[in-house]
């Protein structure tokens, strides 16, 4: 099997779509000798923010001189990004060798009782397989959706980590942050450290209950200035700002401790994805792990993620990035003016169902001098037509609608006047897109 058939066949397992639960996922790593079982996994969850805090521990992990898997959801331009090794992206050959060897076990159980592997599964079950065959120390593995029936949860952790509750995906995790919380909650194995940065009280209510019946001691997360009850009998990471020019360093206080953090991932979000791996690498140096602050820092330092606040070209200024629901936004368009100048914010804008357009375009639409709204092919995309009916109508005129997303990254660069921001946002799978304008 090619590379490019490997690449094809996992696209033709979209068409079953995203089916949550574990039964089969399970059935099928039993049948390829279940390699998870050989893995010690730090496991992320979280509405916002799992993908950096990934980058982030398997970064410290790295420089901490561990050999050291990670596994992304989603990519942005390369699939590969998905399955990583010390920051390298599994090559070629070995994802297509693993594919050819998954491929007679999923048509296998397809006729069974467990029924058809789908695509995420499958890319989940590389990453276990691709690990295990590498010998790494540990595999750093990002949830895709929720925790409790996620197919990543398949494993006990050596740390879990849950970097936010919001509300996204409520038709499937539910409509409450305490509905969340307990699908995420799901990855906290017992007795095993766990580590959080939530805020929602009903949720770290909830998260608290469910660690005490696991005998899981939780590591929490705040900022500094942040008031929590009973604060003096939790463990505790908080962390403040420092001044940088990537606005996200930050300096991290504990019992007995103190660190400060400059990634180069920008963004004032990022503070809080650091603090979380930083209590994530404490954790593993409680379990005996040797993890100096010292390659806490140069991880934290080198870290890197496509489409996070990523600039893509200078003249005029466009930068990509993947907040795809309201709080991400939120924190986005927070951000933008604290980390670039610019006369005019053009922007370029596509979402995903079920996520709900409406109170992401509220809050950026008022931002912005000009907006096209598009799509990708993908069949969950929204059509412009329908993320226009979303928009306030107040801010009609300013729209434009493009079907085709290479044109309408072309027509904001038509439009783009000196001093200009073109922010192309709302999806990953939109801002990858991005690299198709060199066939332009």
């Amino acid at each position: 099997m090619t590379y490019e058939q490997a690449v094809d066949y996992l696209g033709s397992l979209n068409l079953y779509g995203w089916r949550m639960g574990n039964a089969r996922m399970r059935q099928f790593l039993r049948l390829l000798g279940d390699p998870q079982e050989r893995l010690k996994v730090i496991h992320i969850a979280g509405t916002n923010g799992k993908g950096s805090t990934t980058a982030f521990i398997a970064s410290i992990l790295s420089a901490a001189g561990y050999r050291t898997g990670s596994y992304f959801s989603p990519y942005v331009f390369d699939l590969r990004e998905r399955i990583q090794l010390n920051g390298q992206l599994i090559p070629q050959d070995d994802l297509a060798r693993w594919v050819a060897a998954c491929q007679p076990v999923i048509e296998r159980l397809r006729d069974t009782e467990y029924g058809q592997v789908t695509e995420f599964e499958l890319k989940t079950a590389l990453a276990y397989a691709y690990f295990a065959e590498q010998n790494v120390d540990f595999a750093v593995m990002e949830t895709g959706l929720g925790g409790r029936l996620d197919a990543t949860n398949v494993m006990v952790p050596e740390v879990s980590v849950i970097t936010s509750i919001g509300l996204d995906h409520t038709d499937r995790l539910g409509p409450t942050p305490h509905d969340i919380a307990y699908e995420k909650g799901a990855i906290l194995k017992s007795g095993r450290p766990a580590v959080c940065a939530v805020s929602p009280p009903t949720a770290r209510e909830l998260l608290t209950q469910l660690a005490n019946r696991r005998s899981v001691p939780i590591t929490w997360i705040q900022p500094k200035e942040a008031r929590v009850e009973n604060s003096s009998l939790e463990r505790e990471l908080r962390y403040s700002p420092i001044d940088s020019p990537t606005d996200s360093s930050l300096r991290v206080e504990w019992q007995g401790g103190l660190l400060e953090l400059h990634p180069q991932l920008i963004g004032g979000y990022q503070r809080s994805n650091a603090a979380c791996a930083l209590g994530a690498a404490l954790c593993l140096r409680e379990r005996g792990w040797q993890i100096s602050d010292s390659a806490i820092q140069q991880g934290v330092a080198s870290a890197h993620l496509p489409g996070r606040l990523q600039v893509v070209r200078e003249n005029p200024l466009i930068v990509l990035d993947g907040a795809h629901n309201a709080e991400a936004i939120r924190a986005l368009t927070q951000t933008l003016p604290k980390l670039f100048t610019y006369k005019r914010l053009i922007l370029v804008f596509g979402m995903f169902k079920p996520h709900d357009p409406r109170e992401t375009l509220e809050t950026l639409l008022p931002l912005a001098s000009e907006v096209i709204l598009t799509r990708t092919d993908y069949k969950r995309a929204y059509f412009p037509e329908e993320l226009l009916a979303y928009a306030p109508e107040s801010e009609w005129s300013k729209i434009t609608l493009q079907s085709d997303p290479l044109q309408a990254f072309q027509d904001a660069l038509n439009r783009a006047q000196p001093g200009d921001l073109i922010l192309i946002t709302g999806s990953f799978y939109l801002i990858g897109m991005w690299n198709g304008m060199s066939q332009i």
